[in-house]
């Protein structure tokens, strides 16, 4: 029986559309799990995110502010977060211990922002003095140093294959795993509270082989774009110079954005089923009657409908995002 302070698992996304679940009707993609959650919490249909960039969402997120007064509309990489309580601290003044495993996005990168702990994942972003993240240094200890883009992918592209080296060293897996390590090795006398934000969907778009083969044969569904967005010169001035990643995709043949779309839904089942994972956990530790878990994204992805990719925009699939609470 839960007690009156329940351990939270907040898990987020990055770049999940909230139209592309089963909850939300989609036809093809495969996401159970989410399915399994809605049905036995709340289910809510029309969340939507604050500011659909990554860095003011994840701002919003953990300071419950609007973009406009925590300082970031854009995408401000250098922006510390502003002097406000966050959530993580919120939680921490309660009495939890509150540990946060992936993305973060902040900076300078190993800020805790109210955490205890931080085992994070920057997606390869060295250019603010962080030589390696947690992630990139398992990498390295497993003995695949230096091997985490091999396969050819940056993290704005929409070219795909299937991920490159061991499965359980996939970035999903791996925030998965520290998380149920996390979780195992919690301190018993205070409630948890539990932020587990994966990297992905965002591009790099590479799912294991696995994943591919579910899509393997099944119908993909083409981009929706309307007569109005047919013709790049007609366009408002904006639209037509303003590229949010998957610029190379304006242009790719019909096959190619099949491609796309069928490796990012086979990301998104690879995440669906991994959260199996850390609830299995939960159920094995005797927490999960104990336990809030709440599901959500930063933003979405527009995946080639309107002949947009990537984010930033007040559209469906960019804008609105998949959120339930049990």
């Amino acid at each position: 029986m839960a007690t009156s302070r329940p351990n939270v698992l907040l898990i987020c996304t990055d770049h999940w559309p909230g139209l592309l679940t089963r909850p939300a009707g989609h036809s093809v993609v495969m996401t159970p799990t989410i399915a399994q959650l809605a049905q036995n919490g709340a289910w809510y249909s029309n969340a939507y995110s604050t500011c659909p960039t990554c860095i003011p969402a994840r701002r919003s997120l953990m300071t419950g502010l609007t973009a406009r007064t925590h300082g970031d509309r854009v995408f401000k990489e250098r922006e510390p977060m502003p002097d406000v309580p966050t959530l993580a601290a919120c939680f921490g003044n309660a009495g939890y211990h509150a540990v946060a495993v992936g993305k973060l996005h902040v900076f300078p990168q190993r800020d805790r922002i109210g955490f205890d702990e931080a085992i994070i994942n920057e997606e390869g972003r060295h250019q603010f003095g962080m030589s390696a993240d947690d992630w990139e240094q398992e990498l390295a200890e497993r003995g695949f140093a230096g091997m985490e883009h091999a396969g050819g992918h940056c993290s704005n592209d929409y070219n795909t294959r299937a991920w490159h080296l061991p499965e359980q060293l996939h970035p999903t897996n791996w925030a998965v795993r520290e998380m149920c390590r996390a979780i195992h090795r919690r301190d018993p006398r205070k409630p948890g509270f539990w932020y587990l934000s994966f990297v992905g969907p965002h591009p790099p778009v590479w799912p294991p082989q696995a994943y591919l083969d579910l899509y393997r044969g099944v119908a993909i569904d083409p981009p929706v774009i309307g007569s109005w967005a047919r013709e790049l010169a007609a366009l408002p001035y904006m639209l037509r110079v303003y590229s949010d990643g998957g610029l190379a995709m304006r242009t790719a043949p019909p096959h190619e954005v099949e491609a796309a779309r069928r490796a990012f839904y086979a990301t998104l089942t690879h995440i669906d089923h991994q959260i199996r994972v850390v609830i299995g956990l939960l159920r094995e530790e005797g927490l999960l009657d104990d336990t809030i878990i709440a599901f959500t994204s930063d933003h979405g992805d527009m995946l080639g409908d309107h002949n947009r990719w990537a984010k930033s925009v007040l559209y469906e699939m960019s804008a609105k995002v998949p959120l339930v609470i049990v």
